[in-house]
């Protein structure tokens, strides 16, 4: 049995985990920055008490110190996002949405990953508009009061520019988000930008899932995958495509618990 020692340095976090290649999670960390010094501090912390076989790196590996560069190996993104969603949710065959500062969209088949889309619109999107329309750039915050607030009161609907349903559409489905702006309370504005965020994402993944025959197949990880509007936006865009979305434990080191599932699938 082998100990891996997997870092995600993404463009906002940098997750840690160890874990065997027995799938047993020995340990999980995250650092609420990038920093190569403080990436270093965590490093040699579980290098000392783990004493892991191999250190994985995925995610940006832009300026990164040579005390790390001679010791590691390096994982492609999007493999990892694909075998951590795998791993996860227990599917031999997935589309995986990863909701991070942006989010990725991949397709994990069998142990064959293809990037299939994704969106600029994610976490970074939330944080920056919580800051520049409620000058509250705290998710979790956000999140707390969207649940209180009702996103029709800032977005335009059918039914407000004469239409019962459109195809598929009902009466009560976004027509522009934010093209309506009715009320500045902080709980409308919040639920406002976790839905045009959750809408945005729902419609590319379900889009995807339609395409590889995967509709009730779709894997929910990231960081914002935690926000329980975000994951009440996704189903409800579910229900209107005839997609499913699941959102497995852990989805914050799906990343770093890929690249291990890769390293370990992908080494001779």
């Amino acid at each position: 049995m082998k100990t891996f020692l997997s870092i995600d340095r993404g463009s906002s976090f940098t997750d840690f985990a160890v874990i065997t290649s027995n799938d047993e999670i020995l340990y999980t960390t995250f650092l609420p920055t990038r920093n190569w010094e403080d990436i270093l501090s965590i490093h040699r912390s579980l290098k000392n008490k783990f004493s892991p076989d191999e250190i994985l790196l995925t995610g940006s590996e832009k300026d990164m110190p040579e005390e790390l560069n001679d010791h590691l190996h390096m994982v492609k993104e999007i493999d990892a996002i694909a075998f951590g969603g795998s791993f996860l949710s227990k599917k031999e065959k997935c589309i995986v949405v990863s909701m991070g500062t942006g989010t990725a969209v991949a397709l994990f088949d069998s142990n064959n990953v293809k990037h299939i889309s994704g969106t600029g619109v994610g976490g970074g999107t939330v944080t920056g508009l919580g800051m520049l329309i409620n000058r509250m750039p705290d998710p979790i915050m956000l999140n707390h009061l969207a649940l209180k607030g009702n996103p029709s009161s800032c977005n335009l609907t059918l039914s407000e520019i004469g239409y019962q349903n459109v195809g598929f559409l009902q009466g009560d489905i976004t027509v522009s988000n934010f093209g309506s702006i009715k009320s500045s309370k902080e709980e409308d504005l919040s639920a406002a930008i976790l839905t045009l965020v959750g809408e945005t994402i729902g419609v590319i993944a379900s889009l995807s899932a339609q395409l590889y025959n995967l509709k009730r197949d779709i894997v929910v990880i990231g960081n914002l995958s935690k926000s329980n509007y975000l994951r009440d936006t996704l189903v409800n865009v579910g229900k209107l495509y005839g997609t499913e979305f699941s959102f497995p434990d852990n989805p914050e080191y799906a990343t770093a618990f890929g690249a291990v599932k890769s390293f370990f699938y992908n080494s001779p």
